[in-house]
């Protein structure tokens, strides 16, 4: 599970830093040594273990009709653009200039987990998402209640999503 929020600097190399928490386990152990990174939405770059590319890889295509154009599309489109990297020694990943620009990281950036992967943004694009979105999170939370997906219930113990 990625969480958090961590701020870094893209170097004349197009290197980035990968934060420790991510490239280090609580016990002491290598938890990311290879990353594989491909488009994201909403204009960032997605950030996915080894073992998270193959369930998104299985996820969309192993079961799934071919006859969907959406289907094809985003399949061509993150497969495509996908890049492997691994750390160097100074735990930094160089990023692809094609993700780097669908990013439009220039300078400033912020690795944002995301649950199952994370996502690396431009600091000033993500500060203007945040912003806007975080206003919007009950609201969100209630649609995504009701299509089914399981979130803790509120404080006040009301049930979210559909009812039995």
């Amino acid at each position: 599970m990625f969480v958090g929020r961590y701020e870094v600097r893209l170097d004349a190399k197009n290197r980035i830093i990968v934060p420790l928490r991510l490239r280090e386990s609580r016990e002491g152990g290598q938890l990311w040594s290879q990353f594989f990174l491909t488009l994201g939405a909403e204009g960032c770059i997605f950030v996915y273990t080894p073992e998270g590319w193959q369930r998104l890889m299985e996820g969309m295509g192993a079961t799934q009709p071919l006859a969907d154009e959406n289907l094809r599309s985003v399949q061509r489109l993150v497969a495509a653009n996908a890049d492997v990297r691994e750390c160097d020694s100074q735990g930094r990943i160089i990023l692809a200039d094609e993700l780097r620009e669908h990013a439009q990281i220039t300078r400033d950036a912020v690795w944002v987990g995301a649950v199952s992967r994370a996502e690396i943004w431009d600091k000033d694009r993500w500060v203007a998402y945040n912003k806007k979105h975080v206003s919007k999170l009950g609201e969100k939370l209630d649609i995504v209640s009701r299509v089914g997906l399981a979130l803790p219930e509120r404080a006040d113990h009301t049930r979210r999503g559909p009812k039995e």
